[in-house]
């Protein structure tokens, strides 16, 4: 098994057609064919069911998915260390929500970077898990994330507290439970604390009719249409007191739950160099 049979694995799955993953990887269709041929057979299974129309992923290949990734993740990142040496000393890389990216955390990395050049930054956007399972692997160094990992071997600090509000363009608007369920409710997932108030509210099967998983694009929307959602006061504390956005009334219970962000490394990581000033910048320690 090797690095171009893992890529290929992906570029197909995500292409659901052998021809456009060749045309993107820059390779002739006989040399996807045959990596994939091979790859089969050391997995022992069929990865892929071919039809007229589209390619899509066999039972075997929904499990090696997610192994795939994490081994094209670790690769590069080996590749990245082994080209930093002689240019950086070190390496940082911390993953997040991208809403983190968009003010909060600007100043602080503007500063870090200039007070320590030698250390190279990656700033990564990915989701809670995706960020979890990579402070896991070690291809992340922190990560910041809206719930505890269980893992003993990752350590986990409270990062920022705050609360949720609703908020939207309609003041006039008070929000009940059977709100919800309209079309102009857009839905985030906020993590197991919201989600287990949510569930008691909205019930555990509920079904939004707008989701979005990307926390940057929340205020996009809000800000666009007609829509209301639930989100933390200080992502929108400037468009609230700019009269911007609304905090609205609701009758969804007296109290909307807090929303926590955590901290999270390696516990067997901590005393490194570039974690250790991370974390120093992040005003954990």
């Amino acid at each position: 098994m090797d690095f171009d049979q893992i890529t290929t694995f992906l570029m197909i799955a995500e292409k659901r057609n052998f021809t456009k993953a060749a045309e993107s990887l820059h390779i002739a269709q006989s040399t996807i064919t045959a990596r994939i041929k091979g790859l089969e057979q050391q997995v022992g299974q069929q990865l892929f069911i071919r039809t007229n129309k589209e390619v899509s992923l066999t039972r075997a290949g929904e499990l090696f998915y997610p192994f795939a990734e994490r081994m094209k993740s670790l690769f590069e990142t080996s590749m990245e260390r082994i080209q930093m040496d002689g240019r950086f000393q070190n390496r940082l890389a911390i993953a997040g929500p991208s809403s983190i990216w968009n003010n909060r955390l600007t100043e602080y990395i503007m500063d870090y970077q200039k007070a320590h050049p030698e250390i190279a930054l990656d700033l990564l956007a990915h989701t809670n898990e995706h960020t979890i399972q990579q402070v896991m692997d070690g291809t992340v160094d922190i990560g910041i994330v809206y719930s505890k990992p269980s893992h003993p071997a990752i350590a986990c600090e409270v990062w920022e507290q705050d609360v949720f509000v609703l908020a939207g363009k309609d003041p006039g608007r008070a929000i009940t439970v059977d709100s919800l369920n309209s079309s102009h409710f857009l839905f985030i997932d906020w993590g197991a604390s919201f989600m287990n108030w949510f569930q008691a509210v909205a019930g555990p099967h509920f079904m939004p009719a707008l989701q979005i998983n990307q926390t940057a694009l929340v205020i996009q929307y809000l800000m666009k249409g007609d829509l209301f959602g639930f989100v933390p006061k200080s992502f929108v504390s400037p468009l609230l007191q700019r009269g911007e956005l609304q905090e609205l009334t609701h009758h969804l219970g007296d109290m909307l739950p807090s929303f926590t962000m955590y901290c999270i490394y390696q516990k067997a990581k901590k005393e490194e160099e570039a974690i250790r000033l991370g974390l120093s910048m992040l005003q954990m320690t």
